[in-house]
């Protein structure tokens, strides 16, 4: 709720809804700016709300960046590139997006190999041989899942992922 004092002050306005936001969970900045831009606050006062809000700690871009990334590769359904991804969709530039992710990588020893093998177990798609339109698939799921070529080739035993005109 916003206050009868905060109401006629827009930079009170724009820090109560960026903390109402954080308080649901950790925004990067750029997300924060956008809330504040739909609700019409001027672009000055977006800017001093997060700058303020930066000084008390709330708004740390490097360590959303840190803990996304680890969250992301944490829960093994994803790869590298799809955190990297998912990292550039929250606003962040592409430098501080790979310095999380390489960081998270390090912080839980992170196995594309092995995560990539996970994501193929759970969907039945491990442990045998698999026939040409089943190993398609594997391939497929494993790049929407952002795994880089050379970890599928590893884990699937080939030598290109050119799949051919009979596996397409």
């Amino acid at each position: 709720m916003i206050s009868k004092s905060s109401a006629s002050d827009p930079l009170s306005t724009a820090i109560d809804a960026a903390l109402r936001l954080l308080s649901v969970r950790a925004r990067s900045r750029r997300e924060l700016k956008l809330a504040m831009a739909r609700r019409g606050l001027a672009e000055s006062v977006q800017d001093a709300a997060l700058s303020r809000l930066e000084e008390l700690g709330y708004v740390d871009d490097s360590r959303f960046a840190r803990d996304r990334a680890s969250a992301l590769l944490r829960n093994g359904k994803l790869g590298p590139r799809a955190v990297l991804q998912r990292l550039r969709g929250h606003g962040l530039p592409e430098d501080q997006a790979k310095q999380a992710l390489a960081d998270a990588e390090r912080g839980l020893n992170f196995d594309p190999l092995e995560a990539a093998r996970l994501v193929l177990h759970k969907r039945g798609l491990s442990g045998r041989a698999l026939l040409p339109k089943e190993k398609s698939k594997a391939i497929r799921l494993l790049h929407a899942r952002g795994f880089a070529d050379g970890t599928i080739e590893q884990l699937l035993g080939l030598s290109d992922l050119d799949l051919g005109p009979e596996d397409g």
